[in-house]
């Protein structure tokens, strides 16, 4: 028998699907750019612009695991490109920042997340562990998670073991004591199992489980109350 005392959740396409929710997000921050800064649009279109953040991204080691930063950053240089000056682009990119996040938690959260969260929450502790910048505290579901860490709060990602590490410590819990559940084989499944927990992939239907692999598969939030039973009763 093992005993579960923490059970910590990625959020992107884990609790919702993220990929609607950042179009839109892009698409308001785009057109607010054009009409609070509308030389933007001399030299950028959406997805140029989009372009310009990546290649930014890419280029700085530094902002590796800052994405809320590297996309501020971006926009403020897009910004002094197209003939706006350093100061009142780093203001405008603020709060270009500003019109992302809020549509940032715009979600559809999963039908199947707040009922798992709820019996959950009556036996474990409840962490969040996400690459993203969604804030759990900013979202209908955040008041049944006891911690959330991000890879900009450790500057550190999924797999590395800093997050996983941080959720450990503050739930004073051993490794074999902790399950995360998450959709990516690597981030989350891996990087669970690379750190000595637990692990339950959430699989949406993209990819084959390695074979010998020791995470628990689900398709669906549905059934991750059966994987931690049998995660707690030993079974493989």
């Amino acid at each position: 028998m093992t005993t579960i005392k923490t059970i910590t959740f990625d959020l992107d396409d884990t609790l919702w699907q993220v990929k609607p929710m950042l179009i839109k997000a892009e698409q308001q921050t785009y057109a607010w750019l054009l009409q609070n800064a509308p030389n933007i649009g001399q030299r950028f279109d959406q997805q140029a612009l989009t372009q310009w953040r990546m290649q930014v991204h890419n280029n700085r080691p530094e902002l590796a695991h800052q994405i809320s930063e590297s996309r501020r950053i971006a926009i403020a240089e897009a910004l002094v490109e197209v003939g706006y000056p350093a100061a009142e682009s780093k203001d405008l990119a603020e709060q270009a920042f500003a019109v992302f996040i809020k549509a940032r938690h715009q979600l559809d959260i999963f039908a199947e997340a707040e009922p798992l969260l709820q019996q959950l929450k009556t036996r474990y502790q409840l962490g969040v562990l996400t690459n993203g910048n969604a804030d759990i505290r900013k979202l209908p579901i955040g008041h049944y998670f006891d911690f959330a860490y991000s890879a900009e709060q450790l500057n550190a990602s999924k797999p590395a073991p800093d997050l996983f590490h941080a959720a450990l410590q503050h739930s004073q819990c051993q490794p074999h004591e902790l399950v995360h559940i998450g959709d990516h084989i690597e981030h989350d499944v891996q990087g669970a199992l690379d750190a000595g927990c637990h692990a339950i992939w959430l699989n949406w239907g993209d990819e084959a489980l390695p074979q010998g692999h020791k995470a628990h598969e689900v398709n669906g939030l549905a059934e991750v109350l059966a994987a931690v039973a049998r995660i707690e009763s030993g079974e493989r």
